[in-house]
């Protein structure tokens, strides 16, 4: 399987790591739900709003490149 590097990164999180998805598709899916795991975490422990850039890279190439955000009205 194809090995994808996955940063997360905003104002309070900074996370990189490989993981290994079968293709492209697999590889931002999986990225994007870390993204969301990270902000449930935060908006549960009392954060507004998370918001964090996602890059999906394969060697030098960069897959993808997407925001995530999650807020919360009370």
């Amino acid at each position: 399987m194809p090995s994808y590097t996955v940063t997360t990164v905003n104002e309070h999180v900074f996370q990189t790591g490989e993981q290994e998805a079968r293709d492209n598709i697999e590889a931002w899916k999986a990225a994007i739900s870390s993204a969301i795991t990270i902000a449930a975490e935060q908006v549960s422990h009392g954060n507004p709003f998370f918001g964090a850039e996602v890059t999906v890279a394969q060697g030098q190439e960069q897959i993808g490149r997407y925001l995530v955000s999650v807020g919360v009205t009370r």
